[in-house]
């Protein structure tokens, strides 16, 4: 009886320290925290290696994100055409701020600055985000003029998008 003790503790602190690295292996524990940690981490995930990307958004997001880059894979450019977050090819995203808006979206409040002697324009993108694996995941990102880059990615990649 005496050995059963010692081994069950040791079983019950594998337990707690497995779940410890579960935990660890999301972006964070809210909504908020795990988009603040996407930008910052992720701001290119598009461009993302498979392991991480398979980390850090959903599983409905990943195909479609798969199929862009089995598409792009001879160098061209297939349904990601600009930079998601500010729905342009140039320009940079300054001072994010991340608002909880609802249960699962966030929005990420920026200036858009163009260049330096251009002023800056406040702009909002949307992160919804989905529970997969015991992590908040990206699931979805929605740019400043108000389209889905999952739904763009299903148009393209359908069929019923421009090559």
């Amino acid at each position: 009886m005496r050995c059963a003790m010692p081994l069950i503790a040791l079983v019950a602190a594998g337990l707690l320290a497995g779940a410890g690295d579960a935990r660890a292996a999301c972006l964070g524990d809210t909504p908020v925290a795990t988009a603040g940690a996407f930008y910052r981490d992720h701001y290119t995930f598009w461009n993302d290696p498979l392991p991480s990307l398979e980390r850090i958004v959903s599983a409905r997001l990943l195909r479609l994100l798969k199929q862009d880059r089995a598409c792009g894979d001879g160098g061209e450019v297939c349904a990601i055409n600009a930079d998601p977050w500010l729905d342009a090819q140039d320009g940079e995203a300054l001072d994010p701020r991340f608002v909880a808006q609802g249960q699962n979206v966030v929005q990420v409040r920026y200036r858009f600055v163009l260049g330096d002697a251009q002023p800056s324009q406040p702009q909002v993108a949307r992160l919804r985000l989905a529970r997969e694996g015991g992590c908040w995941r990206v699931d979805d990102l929605v740019g400043p003029n108000g389209g889905s880059l999952r739904d763009a990615l299903a148009r393209f990649h359908d069929g019923t998008g421009s090559h």
